[in-house]
């Protein structure tokens, strides 16, 4: 058993002190921020696109029948709901920015060498049969969990967090993305057109009669009109549902169940009347 326990501690301190889980791990949470910052800029985009439509009229002019509809109103849910993703974005962005703080703080090298000290202290009391029932072998193992604690909680969790990621939510991410997206580019297209109307009102009269003649063939359907940009916004809507989802559960819920279960671990291992019968059992085998 000894020889177990010393190797589980030797492996340890080699993994803090000889590989590159730091670095790899701050990849990870870099990837983790900048799609949180993309979905972010992707939301204000839109905000900023509904924001110019609303107020602005949907003229819909068929042959014997005149229409006039605010798009703003059809947009306001649209809006509603990526005002809130906005804050939810937010509230992302400052957990991820913590979790990259405790990562850069568990990569530090003063407690990569109190953690070597505690191991090789820990190591020395399991060998030294002298101290096999004294008060220092245990309170020099709990502090040592409690080390690799700080040492590595950080870092296993954003793997964790990039795992299931990866394995059920990349797919949902990058198509909700994509639909948000698109909407954007549909909303500024029709923006743009707006604009280009507004600027071409010095036509001749032939040119405007022209144009409104047009205008009336496209929109002879006026429900599928109506229907086609319900549609659309419910659509983003959903999406962006999926996208809050998302990252609630990976930006707020992850980080706090895995804190749960370290504060549980953690109190576990100071129980007073924890006696650490593995390493007693051990010199008695």
């Amino acid at each position: 058993m000894k020889i177990f326990i010393s190797f589980v501690i030797v492996s340890l301190l080699l993994i803090s002190v000889a590989t590159p889980i730091d670095t790899e791990a701050m990849q990870l949470q870099n990837e983790a921020f900048n799609r949180a910052m993309i979905a972010f800029g992707v939301a204000k985009g839109l905000n900023a696109i509904i924001s110019l439509i609303q107020g602005t009229e949907l003229s819909i002019t068929p042959v014997g029948l005149g229409l006039t509809l605010s798009i703003g109103e059809i947009l306001d849910p649209l809006n509603d709901m990526v005002e809130r993703f906005s804050w939810v974005m937010l509230i992302a962005s400052i957990s991820l920015g913590i979790q990259k703080l405790l990562l850069v703080i568990s990569a530090k090298l003063f407690l990569q060498i109190v953690l070597f000290v505690s191991g090789i202290t820990t190591l020395g009391l399991i060998w030294y049969k002298k101290l096999h029932n004294s008060m220092f072998l245990t309170y020099s193992f709990k502090i040592f969990i409690l080390l690799l604690f700080l040492r590595f909680s950080a870092v296993v969790f954003i793997y964790l967090s990039q795992f299931t990621y990866s394995a059920i939510l990349q797919n949902e991410y990058e198509q909700s993305l994509q639909v948000v997206e698109s909407t954007k580019l549909e909303l500024q297209e029709y923006q743009n057109k707006n604009l280009q109307n507004t600027q071409n009102s010095d036509e001749s009269f032939l040119d405007v009669i022209k144009k409104r003649y047009n205008s009336s063939v496209e929109s002879l359907n006026v429900s599928k009109q109506i229907e086609s940009l319900e549609k659309k916004t419910d659509k983003a809507i959903n999406n962006i549902v999926t996208l809050i989802t998302i990252f609630v559960v990976q930006s707020i819920v992850l980080p706090l169940i895995y804190f749960w279960l370290v504060i549980l671990s953690l109190k576990y291992v100071f129980r007073k009347e924890l006696k650490f019968d593995i390493l007693k059992s051990m010199y008695n085998n």
